[in-house]
């Protein structure tokens, strides 16, 4: 005698008047083949499309006018003399 359960609720139950089983097992699809010419063809369109967009991207930076051609930042919100972290502490 066989015995016939499927999953309920996380929970395995009998499954009452079943005379037999048929399995059928299928053939998987094929997977493609990708050669190396195809990947790296397909690699090179994407490097294409990255380098356009790094490049659309650092000309909006470069617009705003606070970081030039070189990657230097030009920051406006404190005179050239004057330290990024601020003025000196003053001694007491």
């Amino acid at each position: 005698m066989i015995r016939i359960e499927i999953e309920q609720d996380g929970e395995w139950v009998p499954v009452d008047g079943v005379r037999s089983v048929e399995l059928h097992q299928t053939e998987p699809d094929p997977v493609p083949v990708v050669t190396w010419q195809t990947a790296l063809r397909t690699a090179t369109t994407v490097m294409a499309e990255l380098i356009r967009r790094i490049e659309q991207a650092s000309r909006a930076v470069q617009s705003t006018g606070l970081v030039d051609e070189s990657g230097n930042v030009h920051r406006r919100d404190r005179p050239a003399w004057q330290s990024p972290y601020g003025p000196p502490h003053r001694r007491r």
